[in-house]
């Protein structure tokens, strides 16, 4: 179904009952509701966002889209087509062109049967189409003569009345001629139109496929970043594991002798503390025989103990997780994977780092710079065959014409010699003549080659010639 036109305004849909359709400067409709209700008298059309000042600017009836609503509503809601001539409410089924008003049966056998509409064109509803929309308007001044002249000083319909009265001395020509000549100006700017659209319409589809290729473009680099960086954090992750073991490593041997440092310790420590309590009790509890007995014992386990002792300061080598380079690393990684934009007339410059890609990674990329080069060097060559093929041409056309003036030259020179075997043929045999006159050579083949032809007056003695033969002689000459 034909979409109906809508208010470019308040976006209702014109119907052939309710407002009518005003048209806009920028040639976009505005109901007759807007435009009697417009805020600030000022209307903005929401198509193109133009705004239209109602003081300034005097808007007239679109009578393009009134009768494109009345096709419309003909050919897909016939139902809402009353009859209009006596109001009667009945089903309308044709349509006169004369009176512009849709008839019902009973009203089309009447108009047919009145002397005034008797000749008028009545066309079924099924049967109407734009063209037989058209009707000759009289003018409202002079209400029977039809308007068939336009006055270009005016630019305007008028009668043949309007053309003797006030628009007797401007330029006025014939309503057809007029039209015919306005016709054809907006044929010409719809075919400019139909040029610039399907200019604009190849615009569109290399826009659309550059965003294709945009977007292909993006998933492969987003693939190739994800690839990128899950190999760095794989790196990461394995370098990560291999300084734990190295610092496993580092500090085993460490960890066994400060082990084994402790442990002495805690034995010589628990021997101690066994000294020192057994002393504790003796003192508490020995008699004086018993402490001068043990005193030579006591004596020396203490000074096993002493000599014994552990020293209370070793040294501990320290592990040191080494950072140098990590400034460097940072500042490598905050400008790792730059992407640039790169035009058509720019150099490609894609440096390659190979100890940051996998072998897939490097030789998908230089497949692929390959390829771009090798398309490249594909367009060269056809540019250099055509080039080729155009020099061929030329030369082709050049050697034709060389050959044609070759002949043209022998035949120049053929016609030469010709020529001069004729006038010496002819001095030779009009050697005895006058030399007053001419000889002309006629080229055959020549078209549309006139000259004059002087012939030598013949002398001749009336009395002792011949007239008949001289006679016949000046003729043929």
């Amino acid at each position: 179904m034909d979409t109906f036109p809508k208010c470019s305004v308040c976006h209702q849909e014109f119907t052939l009952k309710g407002p009518v359709p005003y048209l806009l400067p920028c040639l976009h409709a505005v109901c007759e509701t807007c435009v009697t209700f417009a805020a600030g008298g000022v209307i903005s059309c929401s198509t193109c966002q133009r705004e239209v000042n109602l003081t300034d600017t005097s808007l007239q009836k679109d009578a393009v889209r009134q009768k494109e609503i009345f096709h419309l509503t003909v050919k897909h809601r016939p139902t809402e087509l009353l009859c209009t001539h006596e109001d009667d409410g009945n089903q309308a089924v044709c349509w006169c062109q004369g009176c512009e008003e849709v008839l019902c049966e009973y009203c089309q056998n009447m108009h047919s049967s009145f002397k005034l509409s008797r000749n008028h064109a009545v066309h079924n509803l099924g049967d109407i189409t734009p063209q037989n929309l058209e009707n000759g308007t009289n003018c409202s001044i002079h209400e029977r003569y039809p308007l068939d002249l336009f006055d270009k000083s005016c630019n305007m319909c008028i009668c043949s009345q309007c053309r003797r009265g006030k628009h007797a001395d401007h330029e006025v020509g014939y309503l057809d001629e007029a039209a015919e000549g306005v016709t054809q100006r907006i044929e010409q700017h719809g075919k400019d139109l139909s040029a610039l659209l399907s200019r604009q319409q190849t615009h569109l589809q290399s826009i659309r496929q550059e965003t294709q290729l945009t977007n292909r473009t993006q998933d492969r680099l987003r693939k190739t970043i994800e690839h990128t960086f899950r190999s760095l954090r794989s790196q990461l992750d394995q370098r990560e594991k291999e300084l734990l073991i190295d610092l496993e490593s580092q500090t085993r041997e460490t960890k066994a002798t400060l082990h084994a440092l402790e442990t002495s310790c805690e034995e010589h420590h628990a021997r101690c503390t066994d000294m020192s309590g057994y002393i504790r009790k003796c003192l508490l509890y020995a008699s004086t025989s018993v402490l001068l007995q043990l005193e030579t014992t006591v004596e020396g386990m203490t000074r096993t103990c002493l000599e014994t002792a552990s020293p209370e300061t070793h040294d501990v080598p320290e592990a040191v997780f080494n950072t140098n380079g990590l400034s460097k690393l940072k500042s490598d990684m905050s400008g790792f994977g730059n992407i640039t934009t790169l035009t058509e007339d720019s150099e490609e410059v894609t440096p390659e780092d190979k100890q940051t890609q996998t072998n897939d990674d490097y030789l998908v990329d230089l497949e692929q710079k390959h390829k771009m080069e090798l398309a490249k060097l594909k367009s060269n060559i056809a540019s250099d065959n055509e080039r080729t093929e155009q020099l061929q041409q030329l030369t082709d056309k050049l050697n034709a014409e060389a050959n044609n003036m070759k002949l043209m030259l022998a035949e120049k020179d053929i016609t030469c010699q010709v020529a001069s075997e004729t006038i010496h043929h002819l001095q030779t045999f009009l050697i005895d003549f006058p030399t007053e006159g001419c000889v002309h050579l006629l080229k055959i083949g020549v078209a549309d080659r006139r000259m004059v032809l002087h012939c030598l007056r013949l002398k001749y003695d009336k009395d002792r010639a011949n007239l008949q033969k001289s006679t016949s002689t000046q003729k043929d000459t």
